[in-house]
């Protein structure tokens, strides 16, 4: 499907004219393609993701007409060549016309079955998405992501009203290659799923369904473990003592030259204990955020306290310097999870964050990207 859906962003549409096919209405779909053009035009069936040519079509008038004999709705391409095609889908004893007035996809007009009426209409709102990605001009990076998300965030919403208007439509299974969060569509994909049963050949899309599914439940137990997490957590901390607003407990561990370094040491400052390791993705995937509010914000009291849950102490030496962790608060027993830091502190899973204001009391914890930058703004 995401073949398929790569061909539509090509968008070089070319149509077709030819002569005038035998029209049988029984279990038929019937297309008229019009364009004035001297090239063959093709019509391909989608076969495992790949464009079948099973006929074609050449006319001086411009007219192309194919008859198209199915039992089920189908995704079919026409045109010049699969890079340069219409994308529709044919469902038994409909038809339709396809006119190019100007050869220009923007003027394409489409009549006859509501199901590629439909499906062209959201064609063009996907068109117009991917201009404003590309339009988006901004020398920050920063604000090229956010920009681009707020446009992703609108798209994902049309989707999703797109498939509940429409949820009879054969169109809908066009967007099940654009759907990034499965969790955030589960009844939209039991739509989807019913449309693949009743109107498609069963297994030839419904596989891609199913697994689009069963991703949205795994994305369900994964958060309901969480909250579970968050629970047992919460209630560690409270038997540990290191609920928001009490006094950090004391960690006084070994730097990689040797020196022991106090966490009550660096009182006076608002400090980020970050509970990390060189091995650990998701905390290396963070160390660029952390550097960067490290850099704007160290002049106004803020520092960073990091424990290493590493066992090797060249990488843990080498993640440091990679990654560009220029704050000289950085201590490890090189013992791995049983570092006493991190049993003092309930640490099962890193990263692992607190925020310990300037008089040394915890008023955060777990703060990342966006969320860490936020509240750094209002303290300091």
């Amino acid at each position: 499907m995401k073949k398929i859906i790569s061909i539509l962003l090509i968008l070089v549409i070319i149509s077709c004219k030819g002569e005038k096919a035998t029209i049988n209405n029984e279990n038929n779909y019937f297309l008229e393609f019009i364009q004035q053009t001297d090239q063959y035009i093709y019509l391909y069936k989608i076969d495992r993701n790949n464009p079948l040519k099973i006929d074609s079509s050449k006319s001086n008038k411009g007219i192309h007409q194919f008859n198209i004999s199915i039992q089920k709705s189908d995704i079919f391409l026409v045109g010049t060549s699969p890079e340069k095609s219409v994308l529709f889908i044919g469902s038994p004893n409909e038809r339709n016309k396809f006119l190019f007035t100007n050869g220009e996809y923007n003027e394409l007009v489409v009549t006859g079955d509501s199901t590629n009426i439909l499906l062209q209409k959201y064609f063009r709102f996907r068109n117009n998405i991917i201009s404003q990605i590309q339009s988006i001009n901004t020398p920050s990076e920063e604000e090229k992501i956010i920009a681009r998300n707020s446009i992703l965030i609108n798209y994902q919403s049309y989707i999703k009203k797109f498939i509940n208007e429409n949820k009879n439509s054969p169109s809908i299974i066009m967007l099940l290659g654009e759907i990034q969060n499965p969790i955030d569509f589960k009844n939209e994909l039991m739509i989807i799923k019913n449309i693949v049963q009743e109107k498609f050949e069963k297994q030839k899309y419904l596989n891609e369904v199913v697994k689009l599914i069963e991703q949205a439940k795994q994305q369900e137990d994964y958060i309901f473990q969480q909250k579970n997490r968050v629970n047992e957590e919460k209630n560690i901390r409270e038997q540990l003592g290191i609920n928001i607003g009490a006094i950090a407990p004391e960690i006084n561990l070994k730097s990689p030259d040797g020196k022991l370094i106090a966490l009550s040491s660096l009182k006076g400052k608002v400090v980020l204990l970050d509970f990390w390791a060189s091995w650990c993705r998701p905390c290396r995937a963070e160390n660029p955020n952390v550097v960067r509010l490290y850099n704007k914000y160290k002049d106004k009291g803020f520092t960073v306290y990091s424990v290493s849950l590493d066992q090797n102490k060249d990488k843990w030496m080498a993640a440091i310097t990679q990654d560009q962790l220029t704050w000289s608060n950085h201590v490890s027993e090189l013992t791995g999870w049983k570092s006493s830091a991190g049993n003092k502190y309930g640490v099962s899973s890193i990263p692992k964050t607190f925020l310990i204001d300037a008089k040394g009391k915890i008023i955060a914890y777990d703060l990342r990207g966006n969320d860490l930058e936020k509240k750094l703004s209002e303290i300091l």
